[in-house]
This record gives C-alpha cells, sequence and structure tokens, in this order.
C-alpha cells in the first residue's frame, strides 16, 4: 500500500514536470507575502527630512528626468537671457567693467548660481580678491549641499564647507564677507532654502513607477511566457515521457524554421499566455502626472496641454509667470550687486552707476505693456525716468550716454540726419561751415578753393533764375571747365546750382551786374 502511494506521489510529480510547472517541497514557504510591499506610503515619505537630502535629489531629478530639465532650463532662460550686457555712466568705467566681466566669467557664474537656486533651493558664490587687494581674482559658484550655514535673528554668522567625500579633509571656515548665501523660496527666518522641484517628487516617483509598469508590459507583450506540454491523460490512456523524450522535444522546438511548420507526436502541445487580457493604459496616466509635474514646477498647464478654461484665467497665469520670472531676475541682480559694490569700492569708482542689461525672451503681455509704457510717455502722462524705469534700464547711465552722444557729430550713415542738414542748408537756415561743423569736417581742410566763406545760399540774398547757367557765375573758371564752389568739372552750358552767384561787373566794362 505505502509503494502504491509512492507511484501514485510520483506519476503526480512526473506530470507536473512534463507540463513544464514543477512544485518544490518548500513551495509553501516561498510563497509567503512579504509584508513590507504593503506598507503604507505617505506623501512625506517621497520627501527627505533634511535639506541636503532634498537638494541632492532635487539633483538627481533633474539631471534623470527631461521633464524637470526643460522646465527649469526654461525659467532660467526666459530671466536670464543669453548674455548680459554692462552699462555705465562713465564711458571708460564701461569698457572696464566689461572686461572684469568677462575675465571671470560672470555670465557663466550667474547662470550656474540661478540653476543651484532653482534645483536645490539655494545658491551660494564666494569671491576671492588679488593679492594687492586691488581687484577681485575669482567668483566662484559653491554647492550648497557642501556648506553648513548658521543664522542668529535672520542675519548669516558662520558658513562652513565641508568635503563633498567623507574624511578627506576638516570643514573650512567661509569668510562671511567674501560669501553670499542666497535662498530660494524661503523665509528670512529660515536657515535653508527649498527647491523649485521639492513639490514635485511624489509625482515624479509616481511617473517612474509607471514607466516601470509600462516596461514590464512591453516585455510581457514582446516575451510572452510559453509553456510545452509533453505527455498527459489522452482517454484512458496515460503517457509519461521519460527524461530522454523531452530532450528530444526540446531538441526539436529548438531547430525547428520559425516559418514553417513542425510534425510532433500527439501528446505534444504549447499553450502560451502573456498576450492576452486586457493591459494596463499606461500612456494616460504617464500624461496626467506630467501635467501635475509641470503644474508643481510654476508652469501654466496651458503652455503644455494647448488648453486653457478661458482667456482671463490663461492671462491670469501669464501674468503670474510674469512675476515669478522678475523674482528669478532679481536673485541674478542681487549676485551682481554684491560683486560690482566690492569691485567698485576696491576700484574707487563708488560714485559710478552701473547698469545691468539681460537679453531677456519677452512674453507676449510684457511687450504690450511696455508699448502702453511708450504712448503714455508720447502723451506727457508718464516723466522719462519713469519710463526707463519700466523698461530695465538705468536713468543716471542713460542720460549719461544721451549727453555723451549730442556732443559727437552727425552720423554720415544716418539718411534722415544728412537729409535735415541739406534741407536747412538750401532754405538758408544753417551755412556751409555749420553743416561741416555738424558732420564733423575740418573748415580748414574741406573749405572751398575760392568759395566766400561768408557766403549765404540764394534762398536769402535773391532767387536763382531757372534759365542761369554756369557761365554767368563767379565761381566758373571758363579755361578750365571747373566750379570753384563744388570742386568739380562742369561745362559752360550747365544749369547753375544752388551756389550760384552772378559775375560782378569788372572795372571800365561800363555794364551792369
Amino acid at each position: 500500500m505505502k509503494k502504491k502511494n509512492g507511484q501514485n506521489n510520483r506519476h503526480r510529480t512526473g506530470n507536473h514536470a512534463t507540463g513544464l510547472t514543477i512544485l518544490g517541497p518548500n513551495m509553501g514557504t516561498a510563497a509567503e507575502m512579504n509584508s513590507s510591499a504593503f506598507s503604507a506610503q505617505n506623501v512625506s515619505d517621497a520627501i527627505p527630512k533634511t535639506f541636503e537630502e532634498r537638494a541632492a535629489k532635487a539633483w538627481q531629478f533633474y539631471t534623470e528626468e527631461p521633464i524637470v530639465q526643460n522646465a527649469i532650463n526654461s525659467w532660467r532662460t526666459f530671466a536670464i537671457g543669453d548674455e548680459i550686457q554692462f552699462n555705465c555712466d562713465d564711458e571708460d568705467v564701461k569698457w572696464e567693467a566689461r572686461e572684469f566681466a568677462a575675465r571671470v566669467q560672470l555670465n557663466k557664474l550667474i547662470k550656474d548660481s540661478v540653476l543651484q537656486c532653482l534645483v536645490k533651493g539655494e545658491t551660494v558664490c564666494f569671491k576671492r580678491p588679488t593679492k594687492d587687494g586691488k581687484d577681485i581674482e575669482e567668483v566662484v559658484c559653491v554647492n550648497p549641499i557642501s556648506v553648513k550655514v548658521k543664522y542668529e535673528n535672520g542675519k548669516l554668522v558662520e558658513a562652513k564647507q565641508t568635503p563633498e567625500t567623507a574624511g578627506s579633509a576638516e570643514p573650512i571656515d567661509l569668510p562671511l564677507e567674501q560669501t553670499l548665501h542666497i535662498k530660494w523660496n524661503a523665509p528670512s527666518y529660515s536657515p535653508r532654502g527649498n527647491s523649485m522641484v521639492v513639490t514635485a517628487f511624489e509625482s515624479i516617483e509616481l511617473l517612474r513607477d509607471y514607466r516601470s509598469a509600462e516596461r514590464a508590459v512591453a516585455k510581457r507583450w514582446t516575451t510572452p511566457l510559453r509553456f510545452i506540454q509533453v505527455g498527459g491523460q489522452f482517454g484512458q490512456k496515460t503517457i509519461v515521457p521519460d527524461q530522454r523524450s523531452l530532450n528530444s522535444v526540446r531538441d526539436m522546438l529548438n531547430r525547428m524554421d520559425m516559418k514553417a511548420g513542425l510534425v510532433v507526436p500527439f501528446y505534444v502541445k504549447a499553450e502560451t499566455y502573456g498576450t492576452e487580457g486586457q493591459v494596463l493604459d499606461t500612456e494616460k496616466k504617464i500624461k496626467e502626472i506630467k501635467e501635475d509635474i509641470i503644474i508643481a514646477l510654476g508652469l501654466a498647464k496651458s503652455l503644455i496641454t494647448g488648453d486653457g478654461p478661458n482667456f482671463a484665467t490663461a492671462s491670469i497665469g501669464m501674468q503670474k509667470m510674469i512675476v515669478m520670472l522678475k523674482e528669478i531676475k532679481q536673485v541674478a541682480r542681487d549676485i551682481l550687486n554684491w560683486i560690482f559694490a566690492d569691485w567698485q569700492k576696491l576700484k574707487g569708482y563708488e560714485e559710478k552707476s552701473i547698469n545691468y542689461i539681460f537679453n531677456d525672451l519677452d512674453l507676449t503681455n510684457e511687450v504690450d505693456l511696455k508699448k502702453l509704457y511708450i504712448e503714455l510717455f508720447d502723451r506727457k502722462l508718464i516723466s522719462k525716468n519713469s519710463l526707463q524705469i519700466k523698461m530695465d534700464l538705468n536713468p543716471e547711465v542713460e542720460d549719461s550716454q544721451t549727453e555723451t552722444e549730442s556732443k559727437k557729430p552727425f552720423d554720415l550713415s544716418d539718411s534722415k540726419t544728412a537729409e535735415t542738414a541739406m534741407r536747412f542748408l538750401e532754405s538758408g537756415v544753417i551755412s556751409i561751415g555749420k553743416v561741416q561743423e555738424l558732420f564733423g569736417f575740418d573748415k580748414e581742410k574741406d573749405r572751398p578753393a575760392t568759395a566766400d566763406w561768408n557766403y549765404r545760399p540764394p534762398a536769402v540774398t535773391g532767387a536763382v533764375e531757372f534759365d542761369t547757367i554756369c557761365d554767368e557765375c563767379e565761381f566758373f573758371d571758363d579755361e578750365n571747365n571747373w566750379c570753384d564752389a563744388n570742386s568739380r568739372d562742369t561745362r559752360f552750358d550747365s544749369r547753375a546750382c544752388t551756389s550760384f552767384e552772378r559775375k560782378r561787373a569788372k572795372a571800365g566794362c561800363g555794364c551792369k551786374q
């Protein structure tokens, strides 16, 4: 009886083996559920507790997630642009400031600092003066994760930079007069800032989970699970193949041509699983999560999806983005003011005013607003200084530049200016000498050979008849066919120009002028 039970158990195991489904003796132990897989998942689990962990995680998402990187780069590009120009009320100081900015690579520093501020929530800058103390040698952007700060009553009292590699060196004290610490989206009493990416942590992790599910579904569809059954119960007969038969069937299937059929015994059949049934629609879910991430990063949903409830809501969203762009731009201004205030003090240019011009991208509403300011100025409703401030210009710098440009001669390439001056000359409002002075000509070198320097055009002394010719003009040299007034060749029968002056009567000829 015991032998019969042993045979039945052995046959049962063999039948399962032929179906490639084998149950081991410890199957019950392996099937125990892991309780950690069903542990409670809270929102706080996605957001680390410490600033260093949050900043490191935000930087990881920025480098790995295209949607996060694109959103952050859009904010920085809209606010800063591709290059910052520097202007000053003193021409020499202006060019010296531009040389200083190029030497210490201020444009790159501002872009890196703004990026650190938005992604990690903070930016730390450190400037080092030259050995003689007369200039700034270097300005660097420090990784805020490596800096420990201490505040008292909202004022920075201590900053230490710890090595990023543990155990490599001791912490370094950063001199406070050479260190700038800027926090993003944090009150003055908060010692650390908040990253723009923090609010999107949960959505980003959920997006990654859906991507993993999508990859698993794709792998199941491309590599389905296949079972090959050899033997089994056929009517009243039970076929139990041995190991040799299993290996023979396996080799036949492995060597078969997938484009042709294969003849197998009646007790061999194949079943495929994984390509049937309803599949999770991850595409729709991923789209919704991407919209949540965009909203968490501060961008308007209408810019991503292309739709919105109405124009008023979209307009409010655009205005909100403009205000936020100005806040990001203010971070750049604070860094530049901190650098140039020390540089001007070292150089002795404290009385000079330096202006920063951002080559940023104007949004449509911003352009319309600037047009409105210009119209208000044209109607004398606002002053010139107010208009310059609204245009992000420094009135002191612009007044100095205007005064400097007014002392320069007229631009000869400006056709309107040249045409106006010639019209004034022809109408007798100004003289030839004044025109030469306006265009920067030398009166002595460019003075006509025999023309009267105090000559005034016929519009004042008398009109020129249309039938007068060069032969009747005082400036015409009939021997050489030359005009002394215009210094050019001419014919005696050519029509007289505006420099015409009738020949004076010679002594003793008896004729009248």
